[in-house]
């Protein structure tokens, strides 16, 4: 039986963010020889209309959905010489996104993001992109196309004192692989007392990563009390380090109600980073081997 080809989904919402997260996603694709498949969901959202130029709400905007999402297919299709299939649906962004990703058993979610919600309400629900981050199965890598990248030379691993954040080792691995990429291992020290701790967790993932044929070097981050913050630290260490993809653990099975008021580390990533952010939610199983002999 013939290996299957990967599936890259882009939720498309045509704003210039879901398009320039289409121009990353070609990028991936080419690198995982899979196909695109581009999804639109009409939500009736006031937004989509404002694009279109629809202002009735009686006014079904399906056919003009229909049509833009065909066309942007067609034409980055033709240009790339990847397959993109041309999917519209209806229903709640992030459950879509969700449901499509299984029954069409995607490998990774590529969207892109306009930062953080601003008002009240939508901090309390969650931007459709830290909602898909804590819902779908595959990786989902988030963009804000502020600093898009035609390759991956340097992938950035943040590590926490935390077993669940070494299970991105396995996706860091293969998309090392894919691009030919090192991997900068950074850790940021919050409490004093956890250093020598730390830097065994440190040299442990770095030690393993080497010893897979990949280039990988560890730093651990000593803030000053005014600069203080894993997220403020690890993005500038980001920026300084030239990194292309910062990959992330999610643990949804964690959150609580406090999580969406007021926001945790991994949306304050998603929303601030200038760089691609790969969000991983840990498998019960999937990467443990890796560390039983460890």
């Amino acid at each position: 039986m013939a290996d299957k080809t990967p599936v890259i989904l882009v939720p498309m919402g045509f704003s210039e963010q879901s398009i320039q997260a289409l121009d990353q996603a070609l990028v991936f694709a080419k690198a995982m020889k899979a196909s695109i498949l581009l999804l639109a969901i009409n939500n009736n959202d006031i937004h989509l209309r404002e694009i279109f130029g629809v202002k009735d709400r009686k006014e079904d905007i399906h056919d003009k959905l229909e049509a833009k999402l065909n066309s942007i297919a067609a034409e980055h299709s033709a240009s790339s010489g990847i397959a993109i299939e041309a999917m519209l649906t209806e229903g709640v962004v992030y459950e879509e996104i969700d449901r499509v990703s299984k029954e069409k058993d995607v490998d990774l979610v590529i969207m892109g993001t306009n930062g953080k919600p601003q008002n009240l309400r939508k901090r309390f629900i969650g931007s459709n992109a830290f909602r898909t981050v804590t819902l779908v199965d595959p990786p989902v890598i988030t963009i804000k196309g502020i600093r898009n990248i035609s390759s991956i030379k340097t992938i950035i691993f943040p590590l926490v004192l935390d077993r669940r954040s070494k299970e991105k080792v396995g996706p860091a691995l293969h998309y090392a692989r894919l691009f030919g990429a090192k991997i900068k291992v950074v850790s940021v020290l919050i409490e004093e007392d956890k250093e020598k701790v730390l830097k065994a967790h440190l040299k442990q993932v770095e030690t393993f990563i080497k010893d897979h044929g990949i280039e990988c070097t560890s730093e651990i981050i000593k803030p000053s009390k005014q600069q203080k913050g894993i997220v403020r630290n690890t993005l500038k260490y980001a920026y300084e380090n030239e990194g292309d993809l910062m990959i992330i653990t999610e643990d949804s099975k964690e959150r609580d109600f406090t999580d969406f008021f007021i926001g945790t580390d991994v949306q304050a990533m998603i929303y601030h980073s200038e760089i691609p952010v790969m969000s991983i939610t840990p498998s019960e199983v999937k990467w443990a081997a890796m560390w039983e002999n460890m």
